[in-house]
């Protein structure tokens, strides 16, 4: 008679196992994110009759609003700063979709303006450290409360108006003339804030790319 497994070996075993679930996990999200994208960039949903993406995603996949677009901006992120997690043979450490929107903020942040050294060297570092799967959450929690002490004037204006406007919805006597003065400052200093990155992005791009 074979001699049953030591909880040692049994305990390894398993690992090993989830050790493989896991890394499906990871190319999963990332291939749903691909999948949804291409409906979304070839327009597929309207040759299943559909009105719209939303409506096909609903219908067919019962996935809402909000999750398709985190799926969408995480495969927009990938194919952008990560483009070899998206080949049939992923390369490279792929985290888990709930730290993906940590990394993502991450390379954001470092790709905008107006970081002091000090605070994207802490960046930088902590980017190193996720993709080896080594960041923690409190690490992450750290470094982008500081960046946000960071945002530019303009960008706490933003932020200032958008909670003004969340208040003001509550507030059933206020007149609507006043409530619409506010989302109409909100929408010119978001104009404005949006306007500025995008400049500054280009700022960074060497000229012959942006002529081409």
């Amino acid at each position: 008679m074979a001699k049953p497994p030591s909880p040692g070996q049994i305990a390894s075993r398993l690992t090993f196992a989830l050790k493989g679930h896991l890394k499906n996990v990871q190319i999963s999200y990332l291939r749903l994110a691909a999948g949804l994208a291409r409906f979304r960039d070839e327009k597929l949903w309207a040759a299943l009759k559909h009105k719209s993406l939303e409506a096909w995603a609903t219908d067919d996949l019962g996935l809402g609003h909000a999750a398709l677009y985190h799926y969408l901006q995480v495969y927009d992120w990938a194919r952008d700063y990560h483009p070899a997690w998206l080949g049939k043979k992923p390369k490279g450490f792929i985290p888990q979709v709930s730290d993906a929107y940590a990394l993502m903020w991450m390379d954001q942040r470092l790709a905008g303006a107006g970081l002091n050294a000090g605070l994207r060297a802490k960046i930088e570092a902590l980017r190193r450290k996720a993709l080896s799967g080594k960041m923690t959450a409190s690490e992450f929690r750290t470094v982008r409360a500081e960046a946000i002490g960071e945002r530019s004037p303009m960008r706490a204006l933003l932020s200032a108006l958008r909670t003004a406007q969340r208040r003001a919805a509550k507030v059933s006597v206020l007149p609507a003339e006043l409530r619409t003065a506010i989302d109409r400052i909100e929408t010119e200093v978001e104009r404005r804030v949006e306007s500025a990155k995008r400049l500054a992005i280009v700022r960074r791009v060497p000229s012959a790319t942006v002529s081409s």
